[in-house]
């Protein structure tokens, strides 16, 4: 990639997760409800693929985890099938997206020299065990998957056999979420939110220990 190419990517990255993180700080200060915006609106099916699939695109600029957003698919979409595929399709665009920017400022981050212990373990675990850490790792909801790919991205992994290995090994936690999100009229609405926050909270925490290690 030439220096201008890298220079304009660069700078749409950057405004990407400006706007993010701005819209999310609105969002949260003026208590924004999405499955209520979702429900208001007067949309087709097709409309709502749409969105949804935007979501998808730029959730990592928003910093909104994918486990929000299939729960909220199936909220939406009332069919666990047609759930199940839109998030995988959804959670392997994010699968590459992510890698790709990994892999195109692998050398500005080799450059920087700076100290990233989480991605370097990673990428060393990576060139070690190679799918099998992969596969395993995305089995597990705590495991911080973004990093994951970010690494694979900087150390140039093979695409096909690291995308298989993430996305087969989300599928289960897929196919989980879309589930209760399809089903979560049934349950009361603090069950459903506990059940989220829950999974959030433990994550960071889950995130933050191994960052100390």
């Amino acid at each position: 990639m030439t220096h201008t190419r890298k220079l304009i990517f660069t700078t749409v990255i950057i405004l990407l997760f400006t706007v993010g993180i701005v819209t999310s700080l609105y969002l949260y200060a003026t208590g924004f409800d999405l499955k209520a915006f979702f429900v208001s609106l007067d949309v087709n099916i097709y409309e709502k693929l749409g969105i949804i699939f935007i979501l998808y695109t730029f959730r990592n600029y928003f910093f909104v985890p994918s486990t929000v957003i299939i729960i909220l698919s199936g909220v939406i979409l009332q069919d666990f099938l047609l759930t199940a595929i839109v998030s995988i399709i959804g959670v392997g665009i994010g699968i590459a997206e992510t890698y790709a920017i990994g892999y195109i400022f692998r050398e500005d981050v080799k450059d920087s020299k700076k100290n990233l212990p989480v991605i370097n373990k990673y990428k060393k675990q990576i060139e070690k065990n190679g799918v099998k850490i992969i596969f395993f790792s995305c089995m597990f909801p705590f495991t911080p998957v973004d990093l994951l790919y970010y690494a694979a991205g900087f150390i140039k992994y093979r695409f096909i056999p690291f995308f298989l290995a993430a996305i087969l090994g989300e599928m289960w936690l897929i196919l989980l979420y879309a589930y209760l999100g399809v089903e979560a009229e049934k349950y009361t609405s603090f069950a459903v939110y506990f059940v989220i926050v829950f999974v959030l909270l433990f994550g960071i925490w889950w995130f933050l220990k191994r960052r100390k290690k």
